[in-house]
């Protein structure tokens, strides 16, 4: 698929007030990069682009399923993290009553860059950290053992040495 055909001009849909349009498109998306860590992404069954006719403008939304492959950030096993990613933007046909702040960046002079907001979306859909679950334990800082597996066996002295010496500080109730 060329890039021509990712982009859709909302006024060639000729929409009147109340009609809505709707496409699917295939669509490939590079890796997300989070903390410096790529994730890859899938999306299965495409990206849908829909498109209603409201007064004073359009509103168009996207919606995907996708797939991300990376690793764990607290273990770094493979994570597979499954999201629903959904977005929608108000196109108003009437600019000129509107501030600049106010519009979409992938949508400009009607037309919508469908693997912009699609990302964007995406994006948006991610939570704040990916784990292989909520309760991971994560890796010793120490020797790397993989915590949940089992204790590492490494001595536990109280916290990281660097900390040590605010254990002599005495403070005044």
């Amino acid at each position: 698929m060329d890039a021509s055909e990712l982009h859709v001009d909302l006024n060639e849909l000729a929409l009147r007030t109340g009609e809505s349009w709707e496409r699917t498109y295939p669509l490939e998306m590079p890796p997300v990069v989070l903390g410096g860590t790529p994730y890859e992404v899938v999306i299965p069954d495409g990206v849908t682009l829909s498109a209603t006719r409201v007064a004073g403008g359009f509103l168009v939304g996207v919606n995907l399923s996708a797939n991300l492959y990376g690793p764990c950030e607290r273990c770094l096993k493979e994570v597979v993290l499954r999201l629903q990613a959904d977005e929608e933007e108000f196109v108003p046909t009437a600019e000129d009553r509107w501030q600049e702040s106010e519009f979409s960046e992938f949508i400009v002079d009607m037309v919508v860059d469908v693997r912009a907001l699609a990302r964007e979306a995406l994006v948006l859909a991610l939570p704040t950290q990916i784990v292989c679950s909520t309760d991971c334990l994560g890796l010793c800082a120490r020797c790397g053992e993989d915590l949940n597996l089992g204790p590492c066996g490494c001595e536990t002295d109280g916290g990281d040495e660097r900390w040590q010496q605010l254990k002599q500080l005495k403070l005044d109730p």
